[in-house]
């Protein structure tokens, strides 16, 4: 699939993003800034994805061969949730107090990323549980320092794309996005089986590391509109929370789906590894088989979006969702896993989507970033407890229990979901 197609639909979608400068601008450059603000934006989430390509589905690969265990693979995740919910508040209160919201994304985004050279040089100095420990801790960390980012992130992309173009815009950008996932995910997997040991880890993560710096400075150069008009307020209240009820179900709903997913979602690479026979080029090229079909989700599933309104579409990305796990628990070699994948790329591109638009439709424009920080908040505390409770589990009686549970928590929070959400909104949706 060719990137050119992309560049002229995001170019067209650009030309209704409103002008962001103080200044009375020409035609000329109305047109010019808004193209450019959003094709940055763009390129922002291909190479962001594309280093999380050569990381996020290989981390407990590489714990795995330093000896680490299903214990300290759920710390590792459940540990990442923790810190990111507990910088939640904190990155609220910075972009309220500060105002610089790019900046603070910078920062964490930054710091973050500044791990993967860490563990492109650790197995030079360190073996064995000391290792397994730094790992764990700056894994951890790695994932959760984006709750100090979060708040200011979702702010920042509430006004950058208007509502009336989000479902279709953030479609074309999670299709950049998942091309480069189908390039980097067996990319990473090939080089690791390649090099062989933990210097395919090391090449990766060094690999990531340059295409991360690269993204992040490509989301530096983008405009920042009006710092000012998100600083002065305070979190808001249990009370408040409580009088939106749509967005209270939302926040319960999503606290449930988290946990049913954090209790298998650590464990799959895993059990393709130690139970299913696979290496990490296998792992890789299932991987691809995601990708690839993700591709379509988010062009599907934005036009659902600004059809019938971010809320609704939703709950049909969802619905299928809660059997991919149940699959998994038929699954007798690696190559049973090519037709979950496949589905669940095509679905997972969609609710992501969907999902992130529920979030801007929900939360008020003007306290945005407080209420990400409430969401973001509730999804970091449960997906953190389901993480270290699946770590529990499995270590007593595998992973087979984790799937079964997994998919029946998440059937449960799509059923609060229909009863709590879908009836507080409006029979007839607004646009997300």
């Amino acid at each position: 699939m060719s990137f050119c197609p992309m560049f002229r639909n995001v170019h067209s979608l650009s030309l209704r993003l409103p002008f962001v400068s103080g200044a009375e601008p020409t035609q000329g450059e109305f047109v010019e800034h808004r193209s450019r603000a959003l094709l940055r934006f763009w390129w922002d989430g291909v190479l962001a994805r594309l280093s999380d390509a050569f990381v996020v589905d290989y981390v407990p690969l590489f714990a795995l061969a330093l000896g680490a265990g299903p214990r300290e693979i759920g710390w590792l995740n459940g540990l990442a949730q923790l810190i990111y919910a507990a910088l939640l508040i904190p990155g609220a209160w910075l972009v309220e107090r500060w105002g610089r919201r790019k900046m603070l994304v910078v920062v964490a985004v930054g710091m973050a990323r500044s791990n993967l050279i860490l563990w492109a040089l650790l197995p030079f100095f360190l073996t064995g549980q000391a290792a397994i420990g730094i790992v764990v801790v700056t894994g951890a960390l790695r994932a959760g320092l984006w709750g100090l980012g979060a708040p200011a992130w979702t702010s920042l992309a509430g006004e950058w794309v208007p509502a009336e173009i989000r479902g279709r815009y953030f479609g074309w950008r999670n299709l950049g996005s998942g091309i480069a996932a189908l390039i980097g995910v067996p990319a990473a997997g090939w080089l690791i089986t390649a090099l062989g040991g933990l210097r395919g880890y090391q090449m990766t993560f060094a690999i990531a590391f340059l295409l991360g710096a690269i993204g992040l400075a490509v989301f530096a150069s983008m405009p920042e509109e009006r710092p000012g008009d998100v600083r002065g307020q305070r979190l808001p209240p249990w009370r408040e929370i409580r009088k939106q009820s749509a967005f209270l179900g939302y926040l319960t709903t999503s606290g449930i789906w988290n946990f049913s997913l954090f209790l298998a979602a650590p464990f799959f690479n895993v059990h393709l590894v130690q139970n299913l026979g696979a290496n990490p080029q296998t792992v890789g090229l299932l991987a691809m088989v995601s990708a690839l079909t993700g591709l379509f989700g988010p062009i599907f599933f934005g036009r659902w979006n600004d059809r019938w309104g971010a809320p609704r579409a939703l709950l049909w990305a969802g619905l299928l969702i809660p059997l991919l796990p149940w699959a998994w628990l038929l699954a007798r070699s690696p190559w049973h896993i090519v037709p979950v994948n496949a589905l669940a790329g095509f679905l997972w591109a969609g609710f992501e989507l969907c999902n992130f638009n529920t979030l801007l439709a929900l939360a008020p424009k003007e306290t945005r970033p407080r209420y990400a920080a409430f969401y973001n908040l509730v999804i970091g505390i449960a997906s953190a407890t389901g993480a270290v409770v699946g770590g529990w589990i499995a270590s007593l009686w595998g992973f087979y229990p984790l799937f079964a549970l997994s998919g029946l928590g998440r059937l449960l929070a799509i059923g609060f979901y229909t009863r709590t959400v879908l009836r507080a909104i409006p029979p007839t949706p607004s646009g997300s």
